[in-house]
């Protein structure tokens, strides 16, 4: 094959602009492919156009030759990263279902009412408070009870409330955020972690990640603190009581002379 070096570097530049266009093309009309069949294309063309016994570049077909198997490798690592990541998202959501119908703990100022009664309140403060001050709000913001818990040790606490506001008048069930302000006694301002408690109802999941239904919110489950069947082990053990005489059902024989 007589071909001259310039037409060579002319045939070599072509396939080099034709990658370039697909490369640079709006992002509608790209390739999902582009990558390894180009860097193929321009290889070929290269060695096809070139004399054996004086190429153009044999060091940058070496590095082409390097890159294109470096570039074949991520891809087909990149497959299996996507279907390990489909098997983790799968066991996620199998291990979730176990979250059914149990207590937990969750991170958040949040308790709900129900028929006149609290789970009670929980947060937690890294050491010796001077002050404490229980704020408990309504949908809309509004204060409806002030708790004056005064000083208290570190760790965590949990504080009845009785459902009614500062008037002393029962709230509507539902559920109410309340805040915690603790100071210290140099009067330093603690941080308190507040928490919320709640039986699972359900589950959603989204994006690869897991809610619980907590109290009617949604609750993604790394905000979980602790799990527990506190309800299973209160009701499972209880016996129904014996029907009086009076319900009894009557023998069979008394049934038919009736």
């Amino acid at each position: 094959m007589n071909v001259t070096g310039n037409d060579a570097q002319t045939q070599v530049r072509q396939a080099t602009t034709t990658m370039d266009n697909k490369l640079t093309r709006k992002s509608g009309e790209a390739k999902e492919s582009l990558g390894k069949e180009d860097f193929l294309k321009l290889l070929m063309a290269q060695a096809t156009h070139q004399d054996p016994l004086n190429p153009m570049d044999s060091q940058g077909m070496m590095n082409q030759l390097t890159a294109m198997g470096s570039l074949e490798q991520m891809i087909n690592m990149n497959k299996q990263l996507t279907q390990l990541n489909q098997v983790q998202t799968d066991i996620s959501q199998s291990a979730a279902y176990s979250f059914l119908d149990k207590d937990v703990t969750v991170k958040g100022g949040r308790v709900s009412v129900s028929h006149g009664v609290t789970p009670g309140l929980q947060f937690q403060i890294p050491r010796d408070a001077d002050s404490v001050k229980v704020q408990i709000m309504d949908k809309s913001g509004a204060p409806v009870r002030t708790i004056d818990l005064a000083a208290m040790g570190p760790g965590r606490h949990v504080v009845s409330w009785d459902a009614r506001d500062n008037e002393g008048d029962a709230v509507p069930d539902g559920l109410y955020d309340y805040n915690v302000a603790a100071t210290s006694p140099d009067k330093e301002t603690l941080p308190v972690e507040l928490y919320m408690r709640g039986k699972v109802s359900g589950i959603r999941f989204d994006n690869g990640r897991n809610y619980l239904k907590v109290n009617g919110e949604d609750v993604d489950t790394r905000s979980l603190v602790e799990i527990s069947n506190q309800s299973q082990r209160m009701y499972s053990q209880r016996q129904p009581m014996p029907l009086r005489e009076s319900l009894q059902p009557l023998p069979p024989q008394l049934e038919r002379k009736r």
